[in-house]
């Protein structure tokens, strides 16, 4: 592990820089000038298997490095005027790439990030709301079959694909049952109720349970096993004094062990990373020793090294551990940094 930290923000008020930021040990954060001004990284994804490729999803477009983030250069993905907020790269070839964007919609790449094509989504608007439409925010694949595979959206909810992602569709059983629920109604943005079990923040896969796939949304993490048309809920409000998650991931090497980053609620002054070593029946505190001082709003997990992770919050605080959460450096970005969305560790 090299311990290249990567953080990336966006422009949540006025004066600050949304950018991807650059940290080498014994170094400073450095912007990453190849990437245009006033920006919003929304997403920093190493690739699994090549040692020196990141990809970045930025609200101006996809961006590669194939020299570890030194420098990057923009991938023609589309001309329509998109946003992108997630990236990923498959488990099954290394040379498919899916990434999402707002308003929804889904773009593939079979030759590393060279060319892409567009992916057919119905994606009828659930709620009108301030921030405009909905977007994707983080794409899964089914561990073991490559012609499934599952997507969150802010805030449409859960989406799946059946045909290796040439189609996507909303399924909205399962979330519906649940927002019928008193205890997962809830509301922010709209005067719907049923609101909070759609805003979808992240999907997770494991191969320690090939046909589960973890949803995380601002209530909490609830698992399906029939993509999408029943959900458990799995609680985690009951062992962490946090229930607003934003994000969920698998350890490399140990498959039923999952990182998730909880706060009170999505601006907030407190939030910490938590860990589960049985795919979310128990949870632990993982770290930061102390709260952090805003919602952790992302982390990423080193692709090899079950020992690597690194978490960023709204306020531009960067935790890093390299031996597995027992031990964290905290790095503060720069004071004119925006809201930080999330981070990769190489």
């Amino acid at each position: 592990m090299r311990e290249l930290l990567f953080a990336g923000t966006a422009v949540t008020r006025p004066g600050a820089v949304g950018a991807l930021y650059r940290h080498a040990p014994g170094g400073d954060w450095e912007v990453v000038t190849d990437l245009p001004a006033e920006n919003g990284v929304q997403a920093i994804t190493p690739h699994p298997l090549r040692d020196n490729v990141v990809y970045a999803a930025t609200r101006k477009g996809v961006y590669r490095s194939t020299d570890a983030g030194t420098s990057w250069h923009r991938l023609e993905v589309t001309e329509e005027q998109v946003q992108f907020w997630s990236i990923v790269v498959s488990p099954h070839d290394p040379d498919v790439l899916f990434a999402g964007t707002a308003p929804v919609g889904f773009h593939r790449s079979d030759d590393g990030g060279e060319t892409w094509k567009k992916c057919g989504a119905t994606h009828p608007e659930r709620y009108e709301i301030s921030f405009g439409g909905s977007r994707v925010m983080r794409i899964a694949f089914h561990p073991t079959d490559p012609a499934i595979l599952y997507a969150a959206s802010e805030i449409n909810g859960f989406f799946v694909s059946e045909d290796g992602g040439e189609s996507w569709r909303p399924e909205i059983e399962g979330l519906s049952k649940l927002a019928a629920l008193p205890a997962l109604k809830n509301t922010e943005l709209t005067d719907d109720d049923t609101e909070g079990m759609f805003d979808g923040h992240s999907v997770c896969t494991t191969p320690a349970e090939p046909d589960a796939v973890f949803y995380i949304c601002r209530l909490g993490i609830f698992k399906t096993t029939d993509r999408g048309k029943s959900f458990q809920d799995l609680e985690v409000g009951k062992q962490a004094p946090f229930n607003y998650t934003r994000d969920c991931r698998v350890v490399a090497g140990n498959p039923r062990s999952l990182f998730a980053c909880f706060s009170i609620s999505s601006r907030s002054d407190a939030g910490a990373l938590f860990r589960s070593p049985d795919l979310g029946v128990t949870w632990h505190r993982a770290g930061p020793p102390e709260n952090a001082k805003s919602t952790v709003m992302g982390f990423g997990t080193h692709v090899s090294d079950p020992g690597g992770l690194v978490a960023v919050t709204r306020h531009g605080q960067v935790f890093s551990t390299v031996d597995g959460a027992e031990t964290w450096t905290e790095l503060q970005l720069p004071a004119d940094a925006g809201d930080a969305f999330c981070g990769a560790i190489l």
